[in-house]
């Protein structure tokens, strides 16, 4: 429609004549964005995530006021925390991609439980998500050689962890996984091999997403998507609409990109978001992060300086903000948070509530209810 043309070339415009600019927002829209109740609710929620400071890596936990609840010195670059229900009290932190660590620490008080290798010649991929119970830990990891993909079941036994079992997954390069309800477990298998950093096959590459039975590993359903450079890496569930999100990452630069974020439900296909949109250049072929809350879907890009707010019943962009280094990403019932690299947490509120840390925040955040 040519309202919605005018309306997007404006936000172009704007964006490419003010890189500098916080926070760019569609006025018409400007009420669906307040997804906090009261600022005051930023101290009720502790924020979890691997960051830097002073050459060294750590785990820090610290809520929008700024106070540090804890911080826990790690062995290398960690990449994602996964928390388990809050009454649990369990937290993993996995190492960045080729990991070698998961460390187990109680997520509200950072006393270390157990730290976990991956078995030989194998290495994690950077995520892990908790059972319902706490009692089983699903870890993305691969064979060194070859890439290929698996997903390693660690079960609680007394007060250890132990890994339980290995589910190939037919693929390679997998990346976060999600448990959801009715027994699934669902994975964004990259399809990308590496050798440490350095990728090698992005002629062949052959992303998916997967559905694996969270009981006994066997496939439910695998989904690909039209374009195999477009390498599958994030998800965000939401629960009242039974959606998962998946957030994407271009592998040619010489491709155009048509959209970056796809949804996927039941027995359909994956649809795109706002396919052909023109904002979709100004991410970078990059989605860093991907959350799902309050009926808004949020996606960072790093590398385009990027947060975006979409209405996820409309499915129409709402927000677009120029933000340097931003990409970690976490919900809770009632706001949404971002962190960068440059050391800022941020706050969904009827303005964004943003925060100076001394630490530099890398790609992933959770939040805790407190």
């Amino acid at each position: 429609m040519a309202t919605e043309f005018t309306r997007r070339q404006a936000l172009l415009q704007l964006l490419g004549l003010s890189a500098a600019a916080g926070c760019l927002s569609l006025p018409s829209l400007a009420k669906g964005l307040d997804l906090a109740e009261e600022l005051s609710q930023a101290n009720s929620a502790l924020l979890i995530g691997c960051a830097k400071q002073a050459g060294k890596h750590y785990v820090a936990a610290m809520n929008m006021q700024g106070e540090l609840r804890y911080q826990i010195a790690l062995p290398a670059r960690g990449h994602h925390v996964a928390l388990a229900n809050a009454n649990k009290g369990v937290a993993a932190c996995v190492a960045r991609r080729p990991g070698q660590y998961i460390v187990l620490f109680a997520a509200e008080t950072g006393q270390i439980i157990q730290q976990l290798s991956p078995p030989k010649n194998m290495h994690f991929y950077g995520h892990a998500a908790f059972s319902e119970d706490a009692s089983l830990l699903y870890v993305t990891a691969g064979i060194s050689a070859t890439s290929e993909g698996m997903v390693l079941v660690y079960r609680k036994l007394e007060a250890q962890w132990q890994l339980s079992e290995q589910w190939p997954l037919g693929g390679l390069g997998p990346h976060q996984l999600l448990v959801l309800p009715q027994q699934r477990l669902a994975i964004a298998v990259g399809g990308i091999h590496t050798q440490g950093r350095e990728k090698r096959n992005l002629e062949t590459m052959q992303p998916a997403l997967l559905y694996l039975d969270s009981r006994n590993g066997n496939l439910l359903q695998r989904r690909e998507l039209s374009n195999p450079q477009l390498s599958i890496r994030h998800l965000s569930y939401s629960e009242v609409s039974d959606t998962l999100w998946l957030a994407c990452q271009g592998q040619n630069p010489e491709q155009e990109i048509t959209s970056l974020i796809y949804s996927h439900k039941g027995n359909e296909q994956c649809q795109a978001l706002e396919l052909d949109a023109d904002y979709w250049p100004l991410f970078n072929q990059y989605i860093g992060s991907v959350v799902s809350s309050n009926g808004k879907l949020i996606a960072s890009s790093p590398r385009g300086a990027k947060l975006a707010v979409w209405s996820e019943k409309t499915r129409e962009l709402e927000q677009l903000m120029q933000i340097d280094d931003v990409c970690g990403l976490a919900a809770d019932q009632h706001s949404w948070f971002a962190s960068t690299g440059q050391g800022q947490l941020i706050q969904a509120a009827n303005q964004l509530l943003r925060k100076q840390t001394q630490w530099q925040w890398d790609n992933h955040l959770s939040v805790l209810p407190l």
